[in-house]
């Protein structure tokens, strides 16, 4: 299991899974640490991440981990759709789509990843992987938004603020 300690965001914010709707996805996982938190709490989780060499995918068998690389243009979930799905520190802006068909309707979307500002502080500093101000509201637009947060945020287990976007949003029926 992953050592690193999970997203308050999404320890916070994930809904509680209801009976026939506990499919999670996990995009971008890493080493599993919002994967094995949600599994922990209900989730039938599918784990998706470009290199899984460093997660120990033996540790929980209700996790199901997909390695594939999302940035070749393949989404390889094909038309399979999600109760929660979960992006963290990570932004492929072509994904925006897929995201919003892979999540059923009535289904939550969590995303938390960095935005312009953050190159202030350090790493990623590139626009390429840095939200502009509101871009998930203008690409999740129609979508209710439950809550959402922008700006420098400042943890006590973090060596330096980070300027991050963390947004909630359920997909209309």
């Amino acid at each position: 299991m992953s050592s690193q300690l999970p997203s308050h965001w999404i320890t916070q914010n994930a809904p509680v899974p209801a009976p026939g709707h506990n499919r999670a996805l996990d995009v971008a996982c890493g080493k599993g640490r919002h994967s094995f938190w949600l599994a922990q709490h209900g989730w039938q989780v599918t784990a998706l991440d470009r290199d899984l060499s460093q997660t120990d995918c033996a540790a929980d068998a209700r996790i199901d981990w997909l390695q594939a690389d999302l940035e070749t243009g393949h989404w390889p979930l094909g038309t399979q759709q999600f109760d929660l799905i979960v992006v963290v520190n990570y932004l492929h802006r072509p994904l925006f789509d897929h995201l919003r068909d892979a999540v059923r309707s009535g289904g939550t979307l969590i995303y938390e990843t960095f935005m312009i500002g953050n190159e202030q502080f350090g790493r990623p500093r590139s626009p390429d992987f840095l939200l502009q101000e509101d871009e998930l509201l203008t690409a999740f637009s129609g979508w209710r938004i439950i809550n959402q947060m922008q700006g420098d945020v400042y943890h006590e287990n973090a060596p330096h603020p980070h300027a991050v976007k963390q947004a909630i949003a359920v997909r209309k029926p």
